[in-house]
């Protein structure tokens, strides 16, 4: 092989791989972030096959609680439809919440676990895929949202093995808020709810 035959392959390679999509980008694509008000159930589901989730058929008979989405305008809103599936470190779960009379969007909300149910300490990788996962989600709604409106870090003292952070945007009354739940027992998840004002 030629010197000149390998630099191309190289670049190819380079090309190739600087290219590859953000797992999470999908979440923030016009018609599911800055549009949700006008996003339909049906297009939701469409967009979940083709990212490759799998339906929740069971337990899907819950409501979504005041402390994440507050509802002033007295929705009556449907039991969500569930997708699920496993990202590159992480196990994710979306719920959408819409009306029940015309199905139009009012509340998603993505919830990132560990792909196993066990509880246990983390390992440092497992540790390191939240840490990274929340950076990527701050960055990503950076973009579009600008910075946060509130910051909630809570101290992490010896003492102190459970708690939240939370991170609230709120621009043109789209909102973004991502709770980072820790506790001592090692649970960790991130939670991401996509709402209009």
């Amino acid at each position: 092989m030629t010197h000149l035959q390998k630099i191309t392959i190289l670049l190819i390679f380079i090309s190739l791989t600087s290219c590859k999509k953000n797992e999470d980008e999908y979440i923030f694509e016009e018609n599911r972030f800055e549009n949700l008000e006008s996003l339909k159930l049906e297009k939701a589901i469409q967009t979940e096959h083709e990212i490759g989730s799998k339906e929740r058929t069971y337990n899907n008979t819950f409501e979504l609680g005041n402390s994440y989405y507050r509802n002033v305008n007295n929705y009556i809103l449907s039991y969500p439809k569930v997708y699920e599936r496993n990202q590159k470190d992480l196990k994710l779960e979306t719920d959408y919440f819409c009306t029940r009379n015309d199905s139009m969007m009012k509340v998603i909300f993505y919830e990132w676990s560990l792909k196993t149910d066990t509880v246990r300490t983390l390992k440092t990788s497992e540790v390191k895929a939240f840490e990274n996962k929340l950076k990527n989600l701050q960055n990503l709604i950076r973009s579009k949202l600008g910075k946060p409106k509130s910051t909630e870090i809570e101290k992490r003292k010896a003492t102190c093995y459970n708690y939240t952070d939370r991170f609230k945007w709120l621009e043109n009354n789209l909102a973004a808020d991502i709770y980072y739940d820790v506790s001592r027992s090692g649970f960790r998840s991130i939670r991401l709810v996509v709402y209009r004002k």
